[in-house]
Order: C-alpha cells, then sequence, then structure tokens
C-alpha cells in the first residue's frame, strides 16, 4: 500500500470516528439531565469534601448539565468551542471566588468527563457496536478536551486567587505541589521561582512514581543537561512527584535521559510526562505523567508519555481498558488458560520484535512455523488480521489494555 493510500485510509477512518462521535453526541443530548444526576451522585458519594459545596452553583445537577451540554455541543459543532472554553473559564473564577480547594475542583471535573466518555462509548455500543473500534481513534480527542478543560479551571482559578506577592509564604515544597496542581497558592509564579531557587521560564520534566525513593536531589548532569535539581513532591495515595530542572539540550535528548536515569533506580515504576517550559506549565506534564503511569506494568519500568501515548490512554480509563480488551480479546475467554496465554505471548513476541516471526521464533525457543501458526489462530478466534493496520492497532491495544488490568 503506498504512503499516499495509507494517508487517505487513515483520513477516512479519522471522519468515520468523527461522525460516531457526533452521532452518538446528539443522541445524548435528550438524556444530559440524567447524565447530571449521575455525575451528582457519584460525587456525593466517591468524593471526600464534595458535599460540604453541595450548594455551590456550578456543584448542583443544574450546573453540571450546563456544562455537559456544552461539551456534546462541542462535539456536534466544533464552533462551539469557545463558548465552552469561555464558560469553564467562567466557573473557574468563581471556584476561586468561593474558596473551593482546586484540587476538589479538578477531582469534579475528572469524574465528571468519566461520566461523559463512559456514556459515549456506551451510546455508541447500543447504536453502532460494529464501529466500537473507532472509539480509539477519539480517545485522544477526548483526553484532549479533558486536559484543555483542567488548564483552563487552573488558569481562571490562578488569575483569581494570585495576588502576586511572596511575603513569609508556605515552604517550598507547598509551593512546588501547589504550582504542579496548577495554582500557586497566592503567590506570582515569579516569586515562586524565587523561592524554589529556579528561573521562570525554564525547562522542567515531571514524573510521577508509584512510591517514595532514595533519588538523590541533584540529577547528574548527564540526567539533566545541567548537573541541576531534582525537587521532590509527595504523591497523594502513595509515591512522589520528581521534577527536574533540565538544561539548554534539545527536548527529547533531556527527556529521555532523564528517563534514563530514573530506569537506574531498582524497583522504580515512573510515569513521564513531556517537557515543558516555565513553572506554570509544570501541571501539564504533571498531569501527562499521571496518564502513563498506569501503563507501567512491572517494577522497574519508566513509561515515556511521548514514546506509549496510545497505551497510556487506555491505561489511563480502566473501565474504557476493559471494555476494549473484551471486544477484541473476549473470543479467548473460553480457552484453556494455557493455551490463551500462548497465543497472547507469542503475539506479544511477534510484537517486540518488530512483526518478524523468525526473530519471535528465536526469542521464544520455538520453530518459526510454530509462530505462525499460533497468530493464523489468534487471527481466526479473533476476527482481525494482522495485515490490516486498523485490526493490528485493535489487538495491540487491547493486549495493553489486559496487561494494565493484570498488573
Amino acid at each position: 500500500m503506498s504512503v499516499r493510500t495509507e494517508e487517505a485510509a487513515v483520513a477516512r477512518d479519522e471522519a468515520a470516528a468523527s461522525a460516531l462521535l457526533r452521532a452518538a453526541a446528539l443522541r445524548m443530548r435528550g438524556r444530559v439531565d440524567e447524565l447530571a444526576a449521575r455525575v451528582t451522585a457519584r460525587l456525593r458519594t466517591e468524593v471526600p469534601g464534595f458535599m460540604d459545596h453541595a450548594g455551590n452553583p456550578d456543584c448542583s445537577p443544574e450546573g453540571f448539565a450546563t456544562i455537559i451540554r456544552m461539551h456534546l455541543d462541542r462535539l456536534v459543532d466544533s464552533g462551539c468551542d469557545v463558548a465552552a472554553a469561555l464558560h469553564m473559564g467562567m466557573v473557574g473564577r468563581r471556584q476561586a471566588a468561593l474558596g473551593m480547594p482546586p484540587e476538589l475542583l479538578l477531582h469534579v471535573l475528572s469524574v465528571g468527563g468519566a461520566v461523559l466518555w463512559q456514556e459515549l462509548v456506551d451510546t455508541v455500543a447500543a447504536h453502532d457496536p460494529d464501529r466500537l473500534s473507532l472509539m480509539v481513534r477519539v480517545a485522544p480527542r477526548m483526553w484532549g478536551f479533558r486536559e484543555r478543560n483542567a488548564a483552563i479551571l487552573a488558569e481562571a482559578y490562578r488569575e483569581t486567587s494570585d495576588d502576586g506577592t511572596a511575603a513569609d509564604g508556605p515552604p517550598a515544597a507547598t509551593l512546588l505541589a501547589a504550582l504542579l496542581e496548577g495554582r500557586s497558592d497566592g503567590m506570582g509564579v515569579r516569586a515562586v521561582a524565587q523561592a524554589l531557587g529556579v528561573p521562570v521560564d525554564g525547562r522542567f520534566a515531571v514524573a510521577a512514581t508509584t512510591a517514595r525513593t532514595a533519588v538523590r536531589t541533584a540529577v547528574p548532569a548527564a540526567a539533566s543537561g545541567t548537573g541541576g535539581r531534582l525537587l521532590r513532591v509527595p504523591r497523594e495515595g502513595a509515591g512522589e512527584y520528581l521534577v527536574v530542572l533540565l538544561g539548554e539540550r534539545q527536548p527529547p535528548t533531556a527527556f529521555t535521559t532523564f528517563a534514563a536515569f530514573l530506569r537506574t533506580v531498582p524497583g522504580l515504576r515512573a510515569g513521564v510526562g513531556p517537557v515543558v517550559t516555565g513553572l506554570s506549565e509544570l501541571h501539564r506534564s504533571r498531569a501527562l505523567a499521571e496518564l502513563a503511569l498506569p501503563a507501567c506494568t512491572a517494577d522497574g519500568e519508566v513509561v515515556l508519555w511521548e514514546e506509549r501515548i496510545p497505551d497510556a490512554l487506555v491505561a489511563s480509563d480502566r473501565p474504557f481498558a476493559g471494555e476494549l480488551a473484551d471486544r477484541v480479546l473476549g473470543p479467548l475467554r473460553d480457552l484453556p488458560d494455557g493455551e490463551r496465554d500462548c497465543l497472547l505471548g507469542t503475539f506479544a513476541a511477534w510484537m517486540d520484535c518488530g512483526g518478524s516471526p523468525r526473530a519471535a521464533a528465536e526469542h521464544m525457543d520455538c520453530h518459526r512455523n510454530t509462530v505462525l501458526n499460533r497468530l493464523h489462530r489468534l487471527e481466526l478466534l479473533t476476527g482481525r488480521r494482522l495485515t490490516h493496520p486498523r485490526d493490528l492497532v485493535d489487538l495491540t491495544l487491547a493486549l495493553d489494555a489486559l496487561r494494565t488490568d493484570a498488573a
């Protein structure tokens, strides 16, 4: 297949996925109040502290209905995107004025986004089940919406609450934690930079880890391009955030060398966000590091968001990952455990060996024909062909989802 033909096929898939998403959003418009009630119920039972703000206009079923309706409108007509962004900014400013903690505000946004995404998937499954796999195409767009909304809320909140003074402010760790959440706890970003002893417009990368480590507070020059500082902040639940000040090297070099440094820490699992410029962008690298972290399936693994975006996205949403794995690999469910593991292990080895049956056979210490026979049986059971790009994407993401669920 020529490059032009492949590009045309990708364009057709993207257009079909967009049309599918638009159709689902149109169907959901009549259930906005139901979705708002569902979001409210989940927040009341799952989010500590939410009930303290139950009288808040943006945290009422009516307030959630307005936000949901705006997001459905933007899926139907991209021209509505500006209105949705303006409304989210207004919500951020209002919540800063009302004193809602920013971490709670972002938690509310996360729950609302999860309910909306699940309903989109369920709507497609109910009305267009044969095209459910196309939702993989729109997942990055939906996560992009969520990230952008979080950034708009955080910026509006910060503009409202930031008085630009340093005074006798909180300790550096508290200031850095606030920046990672997209706020500065009432201090200007320049004042925070001064308190932390880092340049306000420096280049940084953030890693999210599952456990506290004995990582030093200074990173070797080979890992940062500067011999620069490594700042540490406890991560809620477990682990910590590692924030490194990078040098003037090109982003890919600094990014990969920082990840290589993290891999030297025994047993560490870490997700690494992209390189960002400026302290005010730390929250973006932190948010993407959090999305990359669930893609780690073994101790000692470090996942770079920019290198493994698809499986990081799959791993970040367990319900979606489970639905994908079940739909694609469900036919293997009735096989004996040993046979199922053999087929999936062979497919994984084949993928890791760049699609070479011979290399996979050498890796697994078996004959090349054995690998080909197992791959053919996988194709027959799943109804997907390894020579078809879309089918291969489905199988690859489903295997990643299965591994994430088992980790």
